[in-house]
């Protein structure tokens, strides 16, 4: 599949999945650049983002305790944009 089925935990839901979907699909598809991702602390909490073709990202900040997971969605416009 794409490369975005490589990110974090964040994304694991279906929640988060459609969310991905809806993001690309208004702004022009995924660019060319890689999903990326990282933790901040293993484990338990980190971050991943995905890019768009127009430029756009959609980070996702998530954090887990215990078989609690919580997520943030954020659009960032690229770099210049007003």
């Amino acid at each position: 599949m794409s490369d975005t089925d490589k990110l974090g935990p964040g994304d694991i839901s279906s929640d988060g999945r459609d969310r991905i979907r809806e993001f690309l699909a208004r702004h022009g598809g995924q660019a060319a650049r890689k999903a990326n991702a990282g933790d901040t602390v293993a484990g338990l909490n980190g971050w991943s983002e995905v890019y768009a073709a127009d430029g756009y990202a959609l980070r996702c900040d998530w954090s887990r305790m215990g078989s609690r997971q919580e997520m943030k969605f954020s659009e960032i416009p690229p770099p210049h944009s007003p």
